[in-house]
């Protein structure tokens, strides 16, 4: 072996003192050179053999091991009842299950014979799912869904269900297709087969979301004529609006469009959870709603587009659900549609004595903005007219022009019990001082959420100082936080910006030990200090789950050979795509760019 090493030895060669210099050799050592390769060509060729040998070998040695320590792997150890336990913890939490490959529970079923054989018998894999019917499918390919949702609930057994079915009575225009549309008679059949497969297993739905248009809505009512026993959480959404395509009706139309799904809930008698979204319901629409209110313990109302419900009939229906726990509201608030509200008369109490979140959105009708001192008072007189000892959560959110919505106000003449409140969120117009004296009131805060929508925005450093502790502030203001999201959602010049570097790390590496998240978001680029935003950045490398983001819009080009194509998106402000009064996803819908 080692005359074989020496062999190849580079500095034995005769050609050593030429070799990685720029020479050409001569014919004569062009020869030589020719000569001096047999040999180690020869056993470089021999040595590639064996090797491939060897290789193929071990290749063989290892799929034997391996085959046989497939054998003794623990999972096939474990009995079919854990197994299917644990495929059940593969499913989705925050929806229903979906029909793909790539996710359980179909994707349980490719592994091997046995899983599938598990998956298969395993009810609660399957009882849940979400359907979703688009315009542009052929014959065939809605004659395989059908078929496949009923062989889908076919398996869970006689467990409950949860439902989720979307489709759209007309395709959504983007500006870079038009969607396939098929005969409008083909699709309507289908889906009359499809509702009637869903609503022959009507007696065990226990949770259903229909988000479809009102003609769909109607369909599902008249094709499940069965009760629905076990129902507790019904979720209603016009898809075609949630689609962006607004139906066009008469005040006349309007005051009946509820119907479309009231005569489903008249068969909810178990009804605990209701939700309504992006539908159009008359004044006075809800109290006539056929829904036994007295155990309801979840309740969200957001109505139509540019919508709300008018504070009388909140306040009725407030009054016969005693039983909530969860509450979301969209308020509109009016001077023409009161319905015996009076402001001068005395508070009827709404007691809720379960309540734990509470959320409100709030908006004022058309002409409501030149008598913003009666709405001011008409706010006041809703917020105090609840009696909600157990609350945990509020969010408040809407159009505050004028101070509508006062924080201090609302604190001292209502029953709210901010000292208990463990998370708020707001997305209002505010006053600095408000905001102070709204934290201050929160001693027991866990959780802080704000979109600050004024200009110049309502947090600034003065904030985040009353929030560190340091010698100098023993008693910072919330010493409970745990969660903070500050979004700055206006765009304001740089000399506008009310948050620095230094107080952004000092109330980062104060709170480093108790903090779980701190999220800021700006409109721009804000001008903060290298050095600060490197320490920043160590404390995230040390597990500070620490975000420090801004907007990142695409660049328009006024001159792009790309202007005027299909494909060529056109530009849209986050606050554009979204209810710019809700705390929603940071993130807009270009995304953002990291700044730490």
């Amino acid at each position: 072996m080692l005359a074989t090493s020496r062999t190849w030895d580079l500095s034995l060669s005769p050609f050593v003192k030429l070799v990685g210099t720029n020479h050409a050799p001569s014919p004569d050592q062009l020869l030589d050179l020719k000569t001096l390769l047999i040999k180690p060509c020869a056993e470089l060729e021999r040595l590639e053999v064996e090797i491939a040998r060897a290789l193929c070998e071990k290749e063989k040695i290892k799929n034997f091991i391996e085959a046989h320590r497939a054998l003794m792997s623990p999972v096939r150890q474990i009995p079919d009842e854990v197994l299917g336990e644990i495929f059940v913890h593969c499913l989705p939490t925050d929806r229903n299950a979906i029909r793909s490959l790539d996710e359980a529970p179909l994707l349980l079923t490719t592994i091997c014979r046995d899983w599938r054989r598990v998956a298969l018998n395993t009810h609660r894999l399957w009882s849940s799912l979400h359907i979703f019917l688009p315009p542009h499918l052929n014959n065939q390919a809605m004659s395989r869904r059908v078929t496949g949702i009923r062989t889908w609930l076919g398996r869970s057994g006689t467990l409950p269900l949860s439902i989720s079915f979307h489709t759209r009575s007309q395709p959504v225009q983007t500006h870079f297709r038009a969607a396939a549309t098929t005969s409008p008679d083909f699709y309507l059949d289908y889906a009359k087969l499809l509702i009637s497969t869903i609503a022959s297993f009507g007696d065990r739905f226990g949770d259903l979301f229909l988000s479809l248009p009102p003609l769909y809505l109607k369909m599902f009512d008249e094709l499940s004529r069965c009760p629905f026993p076990a129902l507790q959480h019904f979720r209603v959404r016009d898809a075609d609006v949630y689609n962006g395509c607004y139906p066009i009706w008469s005040h006349a139309e309007g005051e009946n469009y509820n119907t479309c799904f009231a005569p489903l809930l008249a068969r909810m008698v178990a009804l605990k959870s209701f939700h309504v979204s992006n539908i159009h319901v008359g004044v006075g629409g809800y109290l006539a709603l056929p829904v036994n209110w007295g155990i309801l313990t979840d309740l969200n109302l957001q109505s139509g587009v540019n919508e709300g419900i008018f504070p009388s009939e909140v306040s009725e229906i407030l009054q016969r659900t005693p039983n909530l726990r969860s509450l979301y509201i969209c308020f509109m608030l009016s001077l023409h549609h009161d319905y015996g509200l009076n402001t001068s008369t005395p508070i009827r109490k709404i007691i809720l004595p379960h309540l734990r979140t509470m959320q409100f959105d709030v908006s004022p009708s058309r002409g409501a903005f030149e008598e913003s001192d009666r709405i001011r008072s008409q706010v006041l007189f809703i917020f105090g007219s609840f009696s909600t000892p157990s609350l945990k959560l509020l969010a408040i959110s809407g159009w505050n022009g004028d101070g509508i919505i006062n924080l201090k106000s609302i604190h001292d003449h209502s029953e709210i019990p901010f000292h208990n409140l463990e998370t708020l969120e707001l997305a209002l117009e505010l006053t600095p001082e408000e905001l102070t004296e709204c934290l201050a009131s929160a001693p027991e805060l866990v959780s802080l959420q704000l979109k600050s929508m004024g200009v110049p925005p309502c947090f600034s450093d003065s904030h985040l100082s009353a929030l560190t502790p340091s010698h100098g502030n023993p008693t910072p203001l919330c010493p409970r936080l745990a969660a903070i999201q500050i979004i700055f959602s206006m765009y304001m010049p740089e000399t506008m910006i009310t948050v620095t570097s230094p107080s952004i790390l000092n109330f980062a590496r104060s709170r480093a030990k108790t903090l779980k998240t701190f999220d800021m978001y700006f409109d721009q680029d804000p001008p903060f200090a290298e050095d600060d935003l490197a320490a920043l950045r160590k404390l995230k490398k040390d597990g500070l789950n620490v975000r420090l983001h801004y907007a990142d819009y695409p660049v328009t080009q006024q001159d792009s050979p790309l202007c005027g194509l299909p494909s060529d998106p056109v530009f849209q402000s986050p606050m554009q795509a979204a209810n710019r009064n809700q705390i929603s996803d940071m993130e807009g819908i270009y995304g953002t760019k990291y700044i730490v």
